[in-house]
């Protein structure tokens, strides 16, 4: 299988090489590896275009965005799609979407071909993450059907059924829904990647949590899948105060009345995964 890797940065002279070294020593190499400098104020740029001078595979786009600050979310995808429209007619299996604070197995793009062959039906794959905090290598909590955004590989056919990635803050668990309503199967196979930035370390804590709380309502989650998510940030710093900021991000949106961004068959898919998958964790434990 052929695939093809595109890779927004932005500041990341400090883990860059990290994933330049994983990528030219995989077992099996991408047909193009694309990386869009999303406007990097440290040497980032510079970095890249060592590499790409050795590797006529790997190829540079300059985002032009300086003033703009470091984002997830929409910023993130419109740097993907930077890089994704100026191969979008290449030839590929699957479409990677990767990012520049990792390190991965030398052989984590022939795991990923493997599951791709061994299943039809699964549409997005990838590993579980291990995070680098101090010394140690923490394996963050997850589930099975949870492709982090961080590394998703997404086979062609279901790329395009499901639209591609959208612009939005809650990009990278709206596609694993719209897959799976669409009878695809999503798939974390048992390879680390270790993640030299922690999932939403990057920004502001207080503003994260606010604008996850946000898009929980503009995603139609119900009330009582909201209060079970506020719940189970209990146990993520900054730990209460990050639940209750969550929890009003939603009735801040809920009053405001923010145009909700998904349809409503959707809307219905996602609350009924979600509401079933967290009481059956809830039940576990009791």
């Amino acid at each position: 299988m052929k695939y093809t890797v595109v890779t927004p940065v932005k500041n990341e002279a400090k883990f860059i090489r990290f994933i330049l070294d994983s990528m030219i020593g995989q077992s099996i190499l991408p047909e193009k590896w694309i990386v869009v400098d999303d406007g990097s104020t440290d040497n980032t740029l510079e970095i890249l275009k060592e590499y790409s001078k050795k590797y006529n595979w790997i190829s540079i786009i300059e985002n032009q965005t300086h003033q703009e600050e470091r984002a997830g979310g929409s910023k993130v995808v419109r740097a993907f799609y930077k890089g994704f429209d100026s191969i979008k007619e290449h030839n590929y299996d699957f479409i990677v979407k990767l990012d520049g604070d990792l390190k991965l197995p030398i052989n984590y793009f022939e795991k990923v071909i493997q599951t791709f062959k061994a299943n039809p039906k699964v549409g997005i794959c990838g590993g579980y993450i291990l995070n680098k905090i101090g010394n140690d290598l923490i394996k963050e909590i997850d589930v099975d059907y949870h492709v982090r955004g961080a590394f998703k590989s997404v086979r062609k056919e279901c790329f395009i059924e499901i639209g591609g990635f959208q612009e939005i803050w809650n990009w990278d668990g709206l596609d694993l829904m719209e897959a799976m309503r669409k009878g695809w199967e999503t798939k974390v196979f048992d390879l680390p990647v270790i993640h030299f930035r922690p999932t939403g370390s990057a920004y502001n804590p207080f503003k994260f949590h606010f604008k996850d709380g946000k898009y929980a309502y503009k995603l139609r989650s119900s009330i009582l899948l909201h209060i079970l998510r506020s719940l189970g940030r209990l146990n993520k710093k900054p730990y209460l105060l990050c639940s209750i900021i969550y929890f009003f991000g939603y009735f801040y949106a809920f009053f405001k009345q923010e145009k909700l961004i998904i349809d409503k068959e959707l809307g219905r898919f996602s609350n009924k995964f979600h509401t079933k998958r967290i009481i059956n964790l809830l039940l576990k434990k009791v």
